[in-house]
């Protein structure tokens, strides 16, 4: 398969992208890909720029692909920014989703409850251990929405 771009060399990288809900793959040779994902023009950057809160140097962060602290990335973000790039091939990281999906979720959640089910009945707070339970049982139902609206606290504080 040739290159989407130029059209002449042979396509080893595919670039994939979600428009409109749709999934659109794109074939790039390997100059191309780099060109339009991941080379950036360095701006003229300072060569020994410094975080003022960590010490770490724009250097040290380029050999080991690492920032020192969060503040690196405001103090240094000229620098880090092509870096980042390079990366990950977009400026803004979006992460990882919390969950993969909702039974995940409902897992997690019922663990979390489960766990402060024993810690109440551990401390003789029965009340409150089989309200954990009570929960646990709409959550795995569905119903979990419902139950938080149904007791949510309406009193006015004054």
């Amino acid at each position: 398969m040739l290159c989407g771009k130029c059209k002449k060399n042979q396509a080893t990288k595919a670039y994939e992208q979600i428009k409109n809900g749709k999934r659109a793959v794109g074939y790039y040779c390997l100059e191309c890909y780099q060109n339009l994902f991941l080379f950036v023009e360095e701006q003229d950057v300072p060569k020994q720029s410094v975080c003022s809160y960590c010490g770490t140097s724009v250097s040290e962060i380029k050999k080991r692909n690492l920032v020192g602290c969060a503040y690196c990335y405001q103090t240094l973000s000229s620098a880090l920014t092509p870096i980042v790039i390079k990366m990950q091939g977009v400026e803004v990281h979006k992460g990882k989703p919390l969950y993969e999906s909702e039974q995940e979720r409902v897992e997690h959640r019922s663990y979390e409850l489960k766990t402060l089910s024993k810690k109440s009945y551990a401390e003789n707070d029965f009340e409150r251990a089989r309200e954990y339970e009570r929960q646990i049982v709409l959550l795995k139902s569905g119903d979990e929405e419902e139950y938080e609206w149904r007791n949510r606290n309406l009193s006015k504080r004054s």
